[in-house]
């Protein structure tokens, strides 16, 4: 009895202690709407903030290697309409206007982050420092601290190093701790003398949760129940070494400061009465900030993580939590790493307790037994998941003191979005966000908390991770639809600097007259946000349609001249003919052609041998052709021929027709393959009949790689014979001046002298000419090997092939009864098809017939008469690629079935 008297003023003074610390407390909650009127301390600290990947832009500018970020966005459907932050705000560029905004705003910080790999492009300091990247992060300090604006640098916002991501796995690998520190040591090497506030990382709850438990963000990875944990865990651990290596090797010199930037919402129980969701709502801090704040500041994760996720894992038959664990060791080694805490805070829920079975699997979000709620009346302008509710922000600030011991805190990251539709710039709802919001924080600062600076997020609209740019937070709007993405100033920005310029909330009065006036200038904001598509319209006018009218006025104008010239070398006999020196032209390039009427039709200066008279094709330039044959001009002949073509002039300008066809990844793109193909046709009507490329353009319509279509390209380029031997006369070949119409003459012309620059033989060629009784070729020449001989033999008989192949199928294709009638090509019919073609022909490109001795009792004018059918018969036959392969099959059996016949 006496005992208990003794003791009863201790449990009162006791009881009072406590009470007094609940009233303090309990304050917060009971004070919810009031606002309180007054002034920070002096030296308080305003400013805003950005990050490098949502900001700058400039992904691969000047030798900056590639972020987890960069190959994240540039996949579709991990972003927001597919967007990226390839340029962003152009911030790499805009750096200095930022600057001079950020001056007139009166900021005393500005808080931005350093890309790894703009610096390090691999991602590690002994392999490559980027100087450009360096200097780029020199000139923005510099002009930072010439205009009385503290850098506070962030070294890792989320843009870890492909190359690390792709080689080490990233996060989930602890050698990442000792690259993080090279990265963080050549910072302060290089800035250090400069920047005496380092944030290590920004909100490492959303790289481990949304990183690698649900694949949000980059690298987009989902190794739930383990990788969010382990990855964390790494982060940890590289945050306390930078702080060992800053605090042993630059400390002393740059008397700088080491923290980290934790993002948490407020928990606040469903019911405060029931003590589950008091808990649970304790635990909901503890699984969000205390994470990454436990250990930093007492040594070990919070002891309700290592219980839920410990029995959690022992439910599910595991050996050991999934839970990392610090050895004693690290324990003391990661404790005290903290010189200051950042945090970030938006918004607040309402928690209460939830039990998730062991069977639900894996996951940090069923590790903690708990549900989220919020209210409906809370306002939501802008995120699905950001609500205004500033009382949450009090009581975290006031958690933080009684946690853990009332440590220096920068507020690192407040803000609010709106949806993109709204382009209002009278942000009357961010107005109100500041404002309840920073007097919550100057009242957690009249409790006692050690609040020393306030970050608005963010400073411009920018990138807004898998959001992509549909959600803005910033107090300057960015027009990304310009490419010079102008900043306009919202309604918010007169009122933030309103509150810098008086450090605080002087009085009622004045607070309200910041809003009116902050709502009049926005409006000539709004106005000039009106005209900027007007703008744009006219730089487009300025400097696209100006330029393509002139552009287009030459170009007619050349057009004009050139047909003009061509119709004067039309009336010289001499240069139609090429008989003319042009040794002293110009360099030129040869315009494209048009196509021609039908395929096959047409050369360089021959007229049409295999027209039909119902189609009017070009005019011979024979001067032998009877009157009736001839023609109406269709276009001008184009001014071509053998000497200009293989003159140092021609060859190159034949070689640009193929400049813009390019050939990337794996295959080849459609688009490109058309253009080559029109380019040849192009090409076959300039240089050569058209029927030498039939085979190689069906080639081409089947190329799937790379490579094929590169070797199709040399031999366009290399391969075919550029010199136009047509022209040039060789032993026993008469000229192409000496051409007449009493006859037709078949002739295979000597392949040794088909010589390509490069020295290679090409295909020996069936020619088709105007001259006097027909004849038969001589042998080849010598200069070849038999294995050359055998496979241009062999080449050209595939060619016939594949020829009587097409024309067997449009044959059969007409015939009503295919299977009671022979499929072959007899001689008769031939004949009779044959009496409504013109048999006075031009040049025809190479195509292997029978040998001239394949048969005696057939005549010479019969296989002539035959084989100028045929082809007549392939020139209107249209290519079927879907037909192509049984078309060979069956051209064994014409060839066997038309031997017999001869036979």
């Amino acid at each position: 009895m006496l005992l208990r008297s003794i003791l009863r003023p201790y449990y009162v003074l006791a009881l009072v202690l406590c009470a007094s610390a609940n009233d303090d407390f309990d304050w917060t909650k009971n004070e919810k709407t009031s606002f309180y009127y007054g002034t920070f301390p002096t030296g308080f600290s305003w400013g805003a903030g950005s990050s490098a990947y949502q900001t700058e832009g400039a992904w691969n500018t000047d030798g900056k290697g590639m972020s987890i970020w960069d190959a994240f966005a540039h996949k579709k459907g991990k972003i927001f309409s597919n967007e990226s932050g390839d340029s962003s705000c152009e911030g790499y560029y805009k750096f200095k206007d930022d600057i001079t905004l950020m001056k007139d705003m009166k900021f005393n910080h500005y808080r931005f982050s350093i890309s790894w790999p703009r610096i390090l492009p691999s991602g590690l300091k002994s392999e490559h420092i980027n100087e450009k990247g360096i200097k780029y992060y020199d000139d923005l300090i510099n002009m930072l601290l010439e205009n009385k604006i503290t850098p506070i640098v962030t070294l890792y916002h989320w843009d870890l190093p492909q190359v690390l991501q792709e080689k080490y796995g990233g996060w989930q690998n602890a050698s990442m701790v000792n690259y993080f520190n090279d990265f963080a040591s050549l910072c302060f090497e290089r800035f250090g003398n400069r920047v005496k506030y380092w944030i290590t990382f920004n909100n490492p709850w959303s790289i481990a949760v949304e990183g690698f438990e649900t694949g949000e963000h980059a690298p987009g990875l989902k190794l739930k129940g383990t990788g969010a944990y382990k990855a964390a865990h790494n982060i940890i651990k590289a945050h306390a070494k930078v702080w060992h290596t800053y605090d042993m090797k630059w400390r002393g010199k740059q008397k700088g400061l080491i923290g980290i930037s934790l993002t948490a919402d407020w928990g606040e129980p469903v019911d405060i009465t029931n003590q589950r969701d008091i808990e649970a709502a304790e635990r909901y801090i503890q699984f969000y900030m205390g994470w990454f704040a436990t250990p930093l500041f007492n040594g070990d994760y919070p002891q309700v993580m290592k219980d839920y996720i410990g029995r959690k894992s022992g439910q599910q038959g595991l050996g050991a939590s999934r839970l990392p664990v610090f050895s004693p060791q690290e324990k003391s080694y990661v404790k005290g790493t903290c010189d200051f805490l950042g945090l970030g805070h938006f918004t607040t829920r309402y928690v209460t307790t939830k039990n998730y079975p062991a069977g639900v699997g894996d996951s940090y979000f069923a590790d903690r037994d708990l549900a989220e709620l919020v209210d409906p009346q809370w306002p939501d302008p802008g995120s699905e998941w950001l609500y205004s509710v500033p009382w949450g922000f009090r009581r975290l600030l006031n958690f933080v003191k009684t946690q853990y011991g009332n440590p220096m805190i920068y507020v690192t990251e407040n803000g609010v979005s709106e949806k993109t539709l709204c382009t209002d710039l009278c942000d009357d709802w961010r107005v109100k966000y500041f404002k309840d919001y920073i007097n919550e924080m100057l009242k957690a600062i009249k409790d006692g908390v050690n609040v020393k600076g306030y970050t608005a997020w963010s400073f411009l609209d920018n990138f807004e991770w898998d959001e992509g740019f549909s959600e803005r937070f910033g107090l300057y709007y960015v027009d990304f639809r310009n490419k010079n993405k102008p900043r306009y100033p919202k309604a918010s920005v007169q009122f933030y600097k309103r509150i810098i310029s008086s450090n605080g909330f002087p009085n009622q009065r004045e607070v309200e007259s910041w809003k009116r006036k902050a709502v009049e200038t926005c409006s000539s904001s709004n106005q000039l946000l009106a005209a900027d598509p007007l703008i744009g319209h006219m730089e487009m006018v300025t400097e696209i349609v100006v330029p393509t009218v002139c552009t287009l006025c030459i170009l007619l104008s050349a057009v004009f001249l050139i047909s003009q010239q061509d119709l004067r070398t039309m009336s010289d006999p001499f240069d139609r003919n090429g008989l003319q020196d042009y040794d002293g032209l110009e360099d030129e390039a040869f315009p494209a052609l048009p196509p021609p009427h039908s395929p096959g039709l047409g050369g360089h200066d021959e007229g049409n041998p295999f027209s039909n008279e119902d189609e009017d094709g070009d005019v011979s330039k024979l001067a032998d052709v009877p009157a009736a044959k001839r023609k109406g001009v269709k276009r001008p002949q184009p001014k071509l021929d053998s000497n200009r073509l293989i003159s140092d002039r021609g060859l190159p300008a034949l070689r640009t027709l193929f400049d813009d066809v390019r050939y990337k990844g794996k295959g080849h793109e459609a688009e490109d393959l058309r253009l080559l193909m029109g380019k040849m046709e192009n090409w076959a009507h300039r240089l050569f009949p058209k029927l030498q490329f039939e085979d190689f353009m069906d080639r081409v319509e089947k190329l799937g790689t790379k490579k094929e279509v590169q070797t199709c390209l040399k031999r366009i380029r290399l391969d075919m014979p550029l010199t136009h031997e047509d022209y040039v006369e060789n032993d026993g070949e008469r000229s192409l001046q000496n051409r007449t119409s009493s006859g037709i003459q078949i002739r295979l012309t000597d392949p040794s002298s088909l010589v390509t620059s490069k020295g290679r033989s090409t295909r020996p060629r069936l020619r088709l000419l105007h001259l006097p009784p027909p004849v038969f070729p001589s042998p080849a020449a010598p200069s070849l090997t038999e294995e050359q001989r055998q496979r241009m033999e062999l080449n050209r008989r595939r060619a016939l092939e594949r020829k009587l192949a097409r024309q067997q199928q449009q044959q059969t294709d007409s015939q009503t009864s295919a299977a009671d009638e022979p499929t072959s090509v007899s001689s008769a019919n031939v004949l009779d098809e044959s009496k409504d073609q013109d048999t006075k022909v031009e040049e025809v490109e190479d195509l292997d017939l029978e040998p001239a001795s394949s048969s005696t009792n057939r005549s010479p004018a019969s296989f002539h008469t035959k084989t100028l059918n045929l082809l007549l018969d392939h020139l209107r036959v249209r290519k079927n690629p879907a037909a192509t392969a049984r078309s060979i099959s069956r051209a064994t059996s014409v060839r066997t079935k038309t031997d017999e016949q001869s036979r």
